[in-house]
């Protein structure tokens, strides 16, 4: 309680004096605040490793301050954002071979061919299923590759050795976290697939918000295409490493001797594969189901949204029907909407994360959204968004640094949705776990939604416009 008390001071006091420090001001108060938060609910402070939680913030900042400040460093991530969208080009090639038109994204007024048929620009769509979802299947049949190489494992030990040299996390805990930068939150856990059944419920914990605080690599590709700063997605999807690691120790400290302990090393297993080709095959059957996975989940959450949305819509005008009158129910909007309500709920998060005051309101509907639903829909909101923007059909438009924000917050899988995907996908290699899977699920969604703020607030601080 005394925790909370302090954060809460410390949030009005930035609100209050929003005038005076300005939007990095404004970050600033929302690093303290989000660890703050995560510090108010751990299960047992006494019990925290000091060493981890201050080498993880360490390594956070210093990978944000390389990235954001560092001309090299930040150009070679350009540089990796640049590799991204030609692989978004080689993946169009093969769309456009199997779709013809379909695949081409561009408007009208850009030289689209497919679009040239609705002249209106209120009637063109962007064609999700034969645009977004091609990259998925490329991406995943590429890491499989790499993966069957060993290329793939020798970035994820390398990194994996920088975080547990310096915060003194178990071997297995740090590999699966430091594998979620290229792999999904099901797929990373594979690298440490033998040591699952037995980890400690913090090591598992960990495992659990590292996979909501990253997205995959296909994923990545996937929002860089939508328009989302390249640059604001992969570092935050490294930063992530370290976050989501000292702060799941944060929530549930280590009071066990992990099996790994010291150790990094990791089982370099033969490849199930016969050769490149059949890891090829193998990696695009994974993809389809995600991307299946991907557009069936969007259909219905896009659907229940748009029946909450309807149930909202249907209050005032029930209300008027019953004649009531009273003042509560005037001030009720004619839009009532679930983004609506989201943007109230959310905008003092994103007002934390250093987003400018007149934003506030539109980057929290987009949490909100991630939060309820998932990052597609938020991602594609925001693109929505940006489009109207650019035809001058929006009457408050979005800063660049917020837009940027967004991307830092919105780049993770931390939703609802996947505290079942992880209960479905973790639980199938350790069935002995799922109980203990179940009671941390909703903890693990709680902390790793607060890294995604929490790294996007450290970049607010360090991002001068």
């Amino acid at each position: 309680m005394g925790i909370l008390a302090i954060i809460s001071a410390i949030g009005v006091l930035a609100y209050s004096f929003q005038g005076v420090i300005g939007p990095r001001g404004q970050a600033l108060a929302g690093v303290f605040f989000f660890f703050g938060l995560v510090a108010a609910f751990s299960q047992n402070l006494r019990g925290v490793n000091w060493r981890t939680i201050f080498w993880g913030i360490v390594l956070q900042i210093v990978l944000a301050l390389l990235v954001l400040k560092v001309p090299f460093v930040r150009s070679l991530f350009e540089g990796a954002s640049d590799v991204v969208k030609k692989l978004i080009n080689c993946s169009n090639a093969g769309a456009e071979f199997v779709f013809g038109n379909l695949s081409d994204a561009r408007p009208a007024q850009f030289g689209g061919t497919w679009s040239r048929l609705f002249p209106e620009e209120d009637t063109y769509r962007f064609q999700f299923a034969f645009v977004a979802l091609p990259p998925i299947l490329f991406v995943s049949a590429l890491f499989t590759v790499l993966y069957h190489f060993g290329i793939l494992q020798l970035f994820v030990k390398a990194l994996a050795y920088v975080m547990r040299f310096f915060m003194r996390t178990s071997g297995a805990e740090t590999l699966s976290v430091s594998a979620n930068v290229f792999m999904g939150q099901t797929e990373a856990p594979l690298i440490v697939k033998p040591y699952v059944p037995k980890m400690t419920n913090s090591e598992l914990f960990a495992l659990m918000v590292s996979g909501m605080a990253h997205i995959s690599g296909g994923m990545m590709v996937v929002y860089i295409g939508y328009g989302a700063d390249p640059v604001a997605v992969l570092t935050t999807c490294v930063m992530a490493c370290p976050c989501s690691l000292y702060l799941a120790k944060l929530l549930l400290p280590e009071t066990s001797v992990p099996e790994t302990a010291g150790d990094t090393k990791m089982q370099m297993q033969k490849s199930p594969y016969a050769n490149a080709v059949d890891a090829a095959t193998a990696g695009t059957a994974d993809g389809l189901r995600l991307a299946l996975n991907v557009a069936a989940m969007l259909i219905v959450f896009i659907a229940f949204v748009a029946l909450f949305d309807t149930m909202l819509g249907q209050i005032k005008p029930a209300l008027e029907r019953l004649e009531i009158t009273a003042s509560w129910a005037e001030r009720i909007p004619d839009d009532l909407s679930l983004r609506k309500i989201f943007g109230w709920c959310f905008a003092p998060a994103a007002f934390l994360m250093g987003v400018e005051p007149s934003d506030t309101d539109q980057v929290g509907k987009l949490l909100g959204t991630k939060l309820a639903m998932n990052e597609h829909v938020a991602y594609l909101d925001m693109k929505r968004f940006r489009e109207l923007q650019m035809a001058g059909q929006v009457e408050n438009p979005m800063s660049p640094r917020s837009y940027v924000l967004a991307a830092f917050a919105l780049t993770g899988f931390a939703n609802f949705a996947s505290v079942g995907i992880q209960l479905g996908g973790i639980g199938a290699m350790a069935p002995e776990r799922r109980s203990d899977l179940a009671r941390l699920g909703m903890r693990a969604l709680f902390v790793g939604f607060v890294a995604t703020l929490l790294n996007a607030a450290i970049a607010g601080v360090l991002l001068t416009a």
